[in-house]
């Protein structure tokens, strides 16, 4: 019976070279790559021939911007003795701005635990292939408004001028300190009116909120759209 170290140099031997199967084009980028699915498969086939799990045990995950993080401690057991294993630790990124970023960052980490234990090689250089499509994203991912996480996009003015996502974004960052969609903004004018206006409907949080106090004690006083 061969010991777990024994197993992976046997894993070794037998898959010496994963070719890429995948084409992404992402904008002006294009380049193969391996994809998870293969390497998945590879190395499922390795595990249940020489008796070995994996499994994960631990992780930990953050998000900055688009960007979600996540660190992963997989356990790898031999099963002809579970007494024996090894932890591998990794790690992956995933750029995107709604929810998958995560399954993303969890589908690398997966990949390149296998290949960085076994040493596999792909002739894949992951942080240009990573760099070069961020940098895509970057330049053609929408703003997001900071109040609904929706989309900002471009809408037309009561004058018929289109008002651009550029200046929507610098206009409400100047107007109320975050950048904003148009049915946003339109709602922020109407709580700072009404607090500066008198409307006492609206608390005091919401007036400084907008940087206009409201003095305490004073006599309620309701706009039209709150008697």
């Amino acid at each position: 019976m061969m010991n777990i170290y024994e197993k992976i140099a046997a894993i070794m031997q037998d898959v010496q070279y994963l070719a890429k199967d995948d084409h992404v084009e992402f904008g002006s980028t294009k380049y193969k790559a391996l994809s998870e699915e293969k390497v998945t498969s590879i190395m499922r086939a390795e595990l249940l021939k020489h008796k070995l799990v994996v499994y994960p045990i631990a992780q930990t995950a953050g998000r900055t911007g688009n960007i979600t993080h996540v660190d992963v401690i997989y356990r790898m057991v031999n099963v002809e003795n579970p007494e024996e294993y090894i932890e591998i630790a990794s790690c992956g990124d995933g750029a995107d701005t709604q929810d998958k970023g995560s399954g993303k960052a969890m589908t690398y980490a997966f990949k390149y635990m296998w290949l960085r234990t076994f040493a596999l090689p792909t002739g894949e250089d992951p942080d240009k292939i990573s760099s070069a499509e961020l940098d895509e994203k970057e330049r053609n991912a929408a703003p997001v408004c900071e109040r609904c996480g929706a989309d900002i996009v471009s809408v037309r003015k009561r004058n018929g001028e289109m008002w651009t996502v550029k200046d929507m974004v610098k206009y409400s960052k100047g107007r109320y300190g975050a950048q904003m969609c148009a049915g946003c903004m339109k709602a922020a004018k109407k709580e700072q009116d009404n607090v500066a206006g008198g409307c006492d409907r609206r608390t005091v949080a919401a007036g400084q909120r907008w940087g206009v106090a409201v003095p305490p004690g004073a006599v309620p006083r309701l706009c039209n759209g709150h008697l």
